[in-house]
């Protein structure tokens, strides 16, 4: 029998920036505090390692003896410094939860994944990449205008849905202003939305669906995900929005369909130990809006919302990813991309 994997390193972000809000510091503090004691009620002996603007840190645990789960979001004021630190990681020589640098990067990038599930005849609506000059180009409203670059929500509001030439280029030049970014412009669907947890590698599950339940909303605008409806402990829609799971409870087989589809965009993005895919429908066919590779594992996200529903605590939840992780360490020392 092979030997279990015992120590984990829990590289996480330092919450002294500034840049915080208080709700994101408590969000921050919640979440670490259910994954150290979730791990070390599994038996793990758990380190707790924040890095604020430097690795170094890492330098006292031997790679040979320490898995990381890798949940560092920022870094040194980078933008979307995910990638940076799997590529640190992997050169360091440690093994780590979670996806590579390489496939953190394409999720990251809109357009291209969007494409790559196309060639690969998964579901995904019409996009194009705009700039204020090109926005009458696009014909199909309402639409929605998102940062080409950007995720977890950022830079969507109410104000990213359009329903004209006009107020499609005065969001485009909002979002170059405000985040220096392109903008990707998709149809809006105002429809139900569900997010689909997938986790192993080889022959990979998909969790229980779980739907985004806007049917307490009565504007348009509110109908969206958004950062503060995912991370403002105040907002309205934190408070009052609902996660039903499984989902949709009247309908098996678009449950079937939904996972399916996970299962598949998971296989072909390349994630690894763990990732979720967010879709809406689209008449009858649920579509992929969204890839995210290492997905928040907060009280609210899927991951422990469907774990839960297969009967499993929120620690059983945390251990099962490190033993994806824990498997490639088992087998090999690491190689170059952990």
């Amino acid at each position: 029998m092979r030997q279990r994997v015992q120590r984990v390193l829990l590289l996480t972000d330092d919450d002294t920036t500034p840049a915080w809000t208080a709700d994101e510091i408590y969000i921050s503090h919640r979440m670490t505090e259910m994954m150290v004691n979730g791990l070390r009620e599994q038996g793990y002996e758990l380190q707790v390692l924040p890095v604020l603007d430097s690795l170094a840190p890492l330098d006292d645990y031997d790679p040979r003896d320490w898995l990381v789960f890798n949940w560092v979001e920022e870094f040194d004021g980078r933008p979307w410094p995910e990638p940076y630190i799997a590529e640190q990681l992997a050169a360091r020589g440690f093994t780590f939860t979670g996806s590579t640098a390489e496939i953190i990067r394409l999720t990251h990038r809109r357009a291209e994944i969007k494409e790559r599930l196309r060639a690969a005849g998964l579901p995904v609506l019409p996009s194009a990449v705009l700039t204020e000059a090109r926005a009458r180009e696009w014909t199909m409203y309402p639409a929605i205008v998102k940062g080409l670059s950007q995720h977890a929500s950022v830079g969507i509001t109410g104000d990213s849905i359009v329903d004209t030439p006009e107020a499609l280029a005065t969001r485009i030049a909002w979002l170059r202003a405000t985040l220096r970014d392109e903008s990707l412009v998709e149809p809006f669907l105002d429809s139900r939305e569900f997010h689909v947890a997938v986790w192993g590698n080889g022959h990979p599950e998909a969790l229980p669906p779980m739907e985004i339940d806007y049917s307490i909303f009565a504007e348009r605008r509110d109908r969206l995900y958004t950062y503060q409806w995912k991370f403002d402990l105040h907002s309205w829609g934190y408070k009052e929005m609902k996660t039903p799971c499984p989902a949709p409870a009247d309908d098996p087989a678009l449950r079937a369909r939904l996972e399916d589809i996970a299962l598949a965009a998971y296989r072909v993005a390349g994630l690894r130990d763990y990732g979720r895919m967010d879709m809406r429908m689209w008449g009858d066919e649920p579509v992929i809006l969204d890839v995210n590779a290492n997905p928040d594992l907060d009280s609210t996200s899927v991951h422990p919302i469907a774990a839960s529903a297969m009967g499993l605590t929120y620690g059983e939840m945390a251990a099962r990813i490190v033993g994806y992780a824990a498997e490639r360490m088992r087998r090999r020392p690491p190689t170059a991309d952990g």
